[in-house]
């Protein structure tokens, strides 16, 4: 292509080339940004990034090489290789020379006794394995609250957090990160959707596709009806993923105190050739093995070969520099085009990349280059506060005494071995060499030839040399390089991974639970840089995901129900915030907390309530210790919440029931016309009236998941949960929503209803059971009755016998009161009559 110089802009290239299918055959990190390769920067164009590039590799060399030797030097005493040398190269192991092999280095080392003592591997196992114990909690917000175009993308990104977490492996990439903290300091973090079809399969665009017979504006004629309407081809299936690298594998500037002062940044891997040439076709043939850099950047390529392949590094430059290249991503903000000299050159950089440049390197050659907002992609963190960006790591402080353990084990080591004392015997009276020829048995006795003359003993003839012991006090000070040393440098106390700090503290839980929490304060620091490393590339995860997604995201995550994300409700604004600071507990701590709280929800209402809540099952689901049980509900609890991705898609629909029913009425009306027979008329007018009061009892709409009418469903568990996201910050910013969030919240309530009534149905209330005495006089009914009464006593009185005969009765009456003067008095009235004929 010629030279655009003149032409003043620059011209993408055709993407995708012709053939070349991204993410087919290598994995590809996808934008939609347009993409310039060395053909359509030219050569002018092309020098102004080469000059771009090549200040970054000179800019703070000397630092750069001190940085890169301080992480290599971690990284290898990590991996137990301890006994190094310095050189040109950079470390090398002790026994080591141009052209060796491990093998010579392991025979120097094992002769020379140089054997590590590796507590610093064994602190940065607890410590990474601390700060990893899970993945931060994010929060997602809408930018805008009264915007619900960014109320939907929060809701919506809620759920795709957890497809990210998944797919992106969050929980591997913090552990990387946190080891990185113990070893390097700074931590790199690199968001993209990634396309790979060899990983992830394909997938088939969510995109609006024409069929057979697919009308034109002048609607479906003969010749069009059979034409094919375009359907799409799968594509490579695309995921988030979030890259993790150290002070290895990232050069920023130092001076910088905070990533927003960086005006540049780079990140280096390693990449096999062959995959490279896959990834850039239209430059595969300039791809060779080796750097992408010169002079002092060649230190941290050989770095980070020497660290993945633990061999000494003059024996690296073999099969890696051959079969592998650099690959590497540079990215630049607009205010860096001011070291372009040519001031037309500059306005086209300003005009084509206006956000920043994102350049592309693969083995040595320029592959890319494309407009990009480096905090689209880009986060780093430290594990503490310091100045500029080489500040110290985790381990820093234990490395000087890890050296000193080791020379102290070996002089331990050397008394061990050349300190041994030997005995001496005389030759002539003793015969040593029968006495060495036999073994040393108490049973046995050795003759012994003594002169009487010169008076000899047998203590006379034998002796043991004299020989140097170790002081005493170098056993205590290996014994506190080992115990006490790691914790006054890197914090970590035995507290801090549950350890008991002394004897008071045995089978004290309480009491090892409070010292455990005041240790762990000391990494608050380094968690809190982890919260906001996994929000900031969460954040950065959904929007590339709402821009460079295909299909809308389905996925079964394990242990939770099939999860659906629509891209279209991701276009919105969103903030993250970490969900909290503190460092979490463990699983084995949360169980003991809700075993209290199991033993004391007797006798406090509040803890019975929170333990009976069904909500709470999903929690209790995740212990060690039940993990084995089946927990009545907690089937039921994931059923709902997984009917809550249909549930809350749009509001509530029309009752399929009550439509049926109209139509049977409305049919029904049609037959009655035609009948004749008063008889059928009847009947019919009849069957009619239960159809109408039927459709009167139906409610005109219904959630859109219909709910089972029988025992089939825990309806009790299906409203408690469903009541519970009715209350909760979604239910109530989806009721006082727009119309489309309160027809959502609507749905939801329908279906908490409808629970409800099949629940009252199933379990209809119990007959209130009379329990009392109730006194009757039969005689004061007429005979019939009084014989019914008597026969269900279990007495047969004839009626007859229970008339009234002609005789006179006497009533008694008693009645108090008061006299004309106030005095209380009791009356005895007595009234004689006869009975009635």
């Amino acid at each position: 292509m010629p030279d655009q110089t003149n032409q003043g802009h620059l011209t993408p290239m055709q993407w995708p080339p012709e053939g070349y299918v991204p993410g087919k055959f290598a994995p590809w990190c996808c934008t939609g940004e347009d993409v310039y390769g060395p053909d359509e920067l030219g050569e002018v164009y092309g020098n102004a990034i080469d000059e771009l590039v090549q200040n970054i590799s000179k800019c703070d060399a000397a630092a750069r090489t001190w940085e890169v030797l301080q992480a290599w030097e971690m990284r290898l005493f990590r991996r137990n290789y301890h006994f190094l040398t310095a050189g040109w190269k950079g470390w090398g192991m002790w026994g080591g020379s141009s052209g060796t092999t491990g093998a010579s280095i392991m025979q120097t080392q094992n002769a020379m006794k140089l054997f590590a003592c590796n507590v610093f591997g064994s602190r940065h196992k607890k410590i990474t394995a601390l700060l990893s114990r899970q993945v931060p909690g994010v929060e997602v917000v809408p930018k805008d609250d009264s915007d619900p175009m960014d109320q939907a993308a929060a809701e919506e990104a809620e759920k795709y957090l957890k497809v990210y977490a998944q797919d992106a492996d969050l929980k591997a990439a913090i552990t990387q990160a946190a080891s990185y903290f113990y070893t390097d300091d700074r931590v790199l973090a690199l968001t993209y959707t990634v396309a790979d079809q060899t990983r992830w399969g394909t997938e088939l665009p969510d995109r609006q596709q024409a069929t057979y017979g697919a009308p034109e504006q002048d609607g479906v004629t003969p010749e069009t009806e059979m034409q094919g309407g375009g359907e799409q081809s799968e594509v490579p299936a695309r995921r988030e993923v979030t890259w993790i690298g150290g002070k290895l594998e990232s050069k920023v500037p130092l001076m910088a105190n905070t990533e927003h002062e960086m005006g540049w940044l780079r990140a280096q891997w390693e990449t096999g050739i062959n995959l490279l040439k896959s990834k850039y076709p239209w430059v595969k043939d300039s791809i060779g093995s080796g750097g992408d850099t010169d002079g002092a950047d060649q230190i941290a390529r050989m770095a980070r070969i020497n660290v993945r392949l633990a061999v000494q590094a003059s024996s690296s430059s073999g099969e890696s520099y051959k079969n592998d290249a650099t690959e590497s991503v540079l990215y630049f903000r607009p205010s860096e085009y001011e070291a372009i000299k040519d001031e037309d050159v500059r306005r086209v950089f300003y005009e084509t990349f206006p956000d920043g440049l994102e350049v592309w390197n693969a083995g040595g050659t320029l592959a890319m280059v494309r407009n990009c907002r480096m905090s689209k992609h880009v986060k780093v963190v430290h594990p503490s506060p310091g100045d500029g960006q080489n500040r110290e790591a985790i381990g820093t402080n234990y490395l000087p005494l890890q050296k000193v353990l080791n020379a102290n084990i070996s002089l331990l080591d050397r008394y061990f071995r050349a300190a041994v004392p030997r005995r001496f015997a005389a030759e002539g009276p003793l015969d040593t060499q029968l006495m060495n020829s036999q073994s040393n048995d108490p049973g046995k006795v050795t003759a012994v030839m003594l002169s009487q003359a010169n008076g000899l003993r047998i203590q006379d003839l034998t002796g043991i040399e004299n020989v140097p012991q170790p002081n005493d006090a170098i056993f205590s000070f290996v014994q506190w390089l080992i115990q006490g040393g790691p914790e006054a440098m890197d914090g970590g106390t035995a507290a801090a991974f549950g350890e008991a700090g002394g004897q008071a503290d045995q089978g004290v839980f309480k009491t090892t639970r409070l010292r455990r929490d005041q240790a762990l304060q000391v990494f608050s620091m380094p968690w809190a840089a982890l919260c906001d490393l996994v929000t900031a590339t969460s954040l950065q995860a959904i929007e590339s995901a709402a821009e460079n997604r295909v299909a809308n995201i389905s996925a079964s995550l394990p242990g939770q129900t099939k999860l659906e994300i629509e891209l279209e409700k991701l276009q919105g604004n969103v903030l993250t915030h970490p969900e909290s600071l503190e460092i979490p507990r463990t699983l084995a701590e949360e169980e003991e907390q809700i075993a209290e709280l199991l033993e004391q929800s007797g006798n406090v209402s509040l803890y019975q309530q929170i333990m009976l809540d069904p909500r709470n099952l999903a929690v209790f689901s995740r212990f060690p210790s039940l993990s084995g049980l089946d927990l009545p509900g907690a089937d039921s609890v994931e059923q709902q919440q997984g009917e809550f991705e249909i549930l809350m898609r749009g509001g509530p629909v029309p009752n399929p029931k009550l439509a049926q029913i109209q139509q049977q009425i409305q049919s029904g009306m049609a037959i009655e016309v035609q009948l004749t027979d008063p008889q059928q008329v009847a009947q019919h007018q009849q069957m009619m009236a239960q159809l109408q009061q039927m459709e009167k009892s139906l409610p005109p709409l219904v959630s859109t998941v219909p709910v089972a009418q029988d025992t089939s469903e825990n309806h009790m568990i299906h409203a408690a949960i469903t009541l519970g996201m009715l209350t909760s910050a979604t239910g109530r910013k989806l009721k006082n929503g727009d119309e489309q969030q309160n027809a959502i919240w609507q749905n939801l309530k329908l279906h908490w209803q409808e629970h409800m009534t099949v629940l009252k149905q199933l379990q209809p209330p119990k007959e209130m059971e009379f329990k009392g005495n109730v006194s009757i006089d039969p005689s004061k009914f007429p005979p019939q009755a009084q014989a019914e009464m008597f026969e269900a006593m279990g007495l047969q009185i004839p009626p007859f016998a229970l008339q009234e005969q002609d005789q006179t009765h006497e009533i008694t009456e008693e009645k108090e009161g008061v006299d004309a003067s106030g005095t209380p008095v009791k009356r005895k009235v007595s009234v004689v009559g006869k009975p009635l004929s």
